[in-house]
C-alpha cells in the first residue's frame, strides 16, 4: 500500500500531518457516523449502536433504503481479517434469532448512544417500508469500515461477495 503524507506550514516551519490511520479512537469515527449516517450509505436508518450479541457488541446496525438489515463493523484503522470474522459472528447470531428475536433485540436496545427509539419494530418497518414485509431484513447485510484494508481482507471479502454473500469494505481517508 502507497504511503501517503500531508505537510502543513506553520509559521516558518513544516510539520507533518498526523497520518489518517492513527485517528483518536474508534468511538470518534462512530459518533461522526451515527451523526451522518449517509456517509455509510444513502438511506440509512440505524437502529443500533454497540449491541451485544453473543461474539460481543457489534458497533452499528441499520436498515438500508430497501429494507434489509446491515450490520456495520467498523476499525479506527486499517481493516484487517479478524474484522471480516466479526462481522460474520455477528451477523450470525442476528440470523439465528429470527424475526421474533430480532424484533425484540431491537426495540430493547435501540434509542440509546444516539440511535433513535424504536419501541415496535414491526410497526416502524412497515411505516418506513410499505411495501415490504418484516421478513425482507433478513439475512443481514454485512459492511467492514475502516481506513484502509489489507490485501488479505480484500481478497477474503471480494471471494465471499462473489459467493453470493452480501459483504461489502467501505475505507475512508482522513484528513
Amino acid at each position: 500500500m502507497e504511503e501517503v503524507k500531508i505537510w502543513a506550514i506553520e509559521g516558518s516551519g513544516v510539520v507533518e500531518v498526523e497520518r489518517a490511520e492513527k485517528t483518536e479512537t474508534e468511538k470518534t469515527l462512530e459518533d461522526t457516523l451515527v451523526a451522518n449516517p449517509g456517509l455509510l450509505m444513502e438511506g440509512l436508518a440505524l437502529v443500533g449502536r454497540q449491541t451485544p450479541t453473543q461474539g460481543g457488541p457489534l458497533d452499528l446496525l441499520g436498515v438500508d433504503g430497501d429494507g434489509k438489515l446491515v450490520v456495520f463493523e467498523l476499525k479506527r484503522g486499517t481493516l484487517s481479517r479478524d474484522a471480516v470474522a466479526q462481522v460474520i459472528d455477528y451477523t450470525s447470531d442476528l440470523t439465528a434469532m429470527g424475526l421474533d428475536g430480532l424484533t425484540r433485540h431491537i426495540s430493547t436496545r435501540s434509542g440509546q448512544h444516539g440511535i433513535q427509539k424504536i419501541d415496535d419494530l414491526d410497526e416502524w418497518f412497515s411505516n418506513q417500508f410499505p411495501d415490504r414485509d418484516l421478513a425482507s431484513l433478513l439475512p443481514p447485510r454485512m459492511v467492514l469500515v475502516g481506513l484502509g484494508t489489507d490485501d488479505t481482507t480484500s481478497r477474503m471479502v471480494k471471494f465471499l461477495a462473489n459467493t453470493g454473500v452480501d459483504i461489502s469494505l467501505l475505507t475512508f481517508q482522513g484528513f
